[in-house]
């Protein structure tokens, strides 16, 4: 029994002294390792930079717009009929003069034909005033009539010239009624589909009168809307020079027109609900329609987006919005001190172009601001630079080596 114990008690022993060993030995472990991850020198992040410049930069302002012809003309008719014929096809194109309908001329033949019976006999009734009252002015001056007898005879003459006026009046009447049975286009343009049908009831100056639409496309109208400020931006501009902003159109499929359009009117009003204000420019439409391409075909109607060109924004420091970071305190940038050594910076943001954000606050010409690599940076720790070239438009920016 006493060798059974004691030989327990030597085994607790051995195995207590190999515990400590091992702890020793793990401690001694852990110190080296300290040591050496002491002795790791991180490298320097490399991170992209752009010196902050004042700077006038292109205004990328898009809209959407709607084309309209510059004159839409309602093809009526001008006496009352039966249509009788339609003489052009649905949708073509038109030449100013050419003949689109036709109204019945029966009715408005004969009045013409009655019109020159009356105008005949007129015509008689002057012959004989005339006869007579020359007759009795020869008598006249023998005193071989009285002269009342003379005076009557002179106003037979003088109405019978009047009824021959009025009856050459009705003539010219019927002959305008019966050419107006053809129903000619006023303008050169497109037609639209046909608002009667032959065979129906026209009366002249009533809705029936309505025949069909002709558009003038060689120029259009593109009507559309934008901000109250914006509008007041383009206005001072083109006070200052009327060719200074164009309208670059952009049909579907992001087809660029060729042409520029050229403002013509912007409203004074704002609208109440949209505070938007009314704009209209014109397009020429004549060079347009030349062009074999129909991706780029311009028609009355149709919607497209318009881009204006030429107008700059005042002069401010503009950075890419990927450099602005968000904390408890607000809005800031990072940037690099003399040692390219990393410092937030709070700002104040101005408004959003693009890709590109105005600083209206906060930064000044010549800060360097990391606007790439921003996830390597940490406060007070240096990195090495890379200069990155804002481009003039706000789009994107380029990098260069330092």
């Amino acid at each position: 029994m006493n060798k059974f114990v004691g030989s327990r008690n030597c085994t607790v022993r051995l195995f207590s002294r190999y515990l400590f060993c091992l702890f020793v030995l793990m401690a001694i472990l852990l110190v080296g390792c300290n040591k050496s991850s002491d002795s790791v020198v991180l490298p320097v992040p490399e991170v992209g930079v752009l010196k902050a410049a004042v700077a006038a930069i292109p205004l990328d302002l898009n809209y959407t717009a709607h084309t309209r012809g510059i004159r839409e003309i309602e093809v009526r008719s001008r006496v009352s009929g039966i249509l009788f014929k339609r003489h052009y096809r649905e949708g073509s194109y038109v030449n100013a003069g050419d003949l689109l309908f036709e109204i019945d001329p029966a009715p408005f033949a004969a009045e013409v034909e009655r019109a020159k019976s009356q105008l005949a006999v007129a015509r008689a009734q002057l012959a004989e005033a005339t006869k007579l009252r020359d007759r009795l002015a020869a008598l006249l001056t023998k005193q071989a009539v009285a002269e009342h007898d003379y005076d009557v005879a002179e106003t037979r003459y003088e109405a019978a010239k009047a009824t021959v006026a009025a009856a050459q009046a009705s003539l010219r009447r019927a002959e305008l009624d019966l050419g107006y049975t053809r129903v000619t286009a006023p303008i050169s343009g497109f037609t639209s589909c046909e608002v009667r049908s032959e065979g129906s009831l026209v009366e002249a100056g009533a809705e029936s009168s309505l025949l069909t639409t002709i558009t003038q496309d060689d120029r259009l109208y593109v009507d559309f809307s934008m901000p109250e400020d914006e509008a007041r931006q383009i206005r001072t501009a083109l006070a200052l020079n009327p060719d200074a902003v164009r309208v670059r159109l952009i049909v579907g499929g992001g087809a660029e027109i060729p042409d520029t359009a050229r403002i013509e009117f912007i409203d004074t009003r704002v609208a109440v609900d949209t505070s938007t204000v009314n704009v209209r420019a014109v397009f020429d439409n004549r060079a347009n329609k030349r062009l074999k391409n129909s991706n780029v075909h311009l028609s009355p109607g149709q919607y497209v987006r318009v881009r204006m060109e030429g107008l700059m924004s005042a002069p401010a420091v503009n950075i890419p919005s990927r450099a602005i970071m968000f904390g408890a305190d607000g809005t800031f940038v990072w940037i690099l001190d003399d040692k390219n050594v990393v410092k937030p910076r709070p700002v104040r943001l101005g408004p959003i172009r693009g890709n590109l954000v105005e600083i209206a606050a906060g930064l000044t010409a010549g800060d360097r601001v990391v606007i790439d690599g921003i996830l390597k940076v940490k406060p007070d720790a240096p990195v090495k630079p890379v200069n990155i070239i804002l481009e003039a438009k706000p789009k994107d920016v380029k990098g260069e080596a330092s």
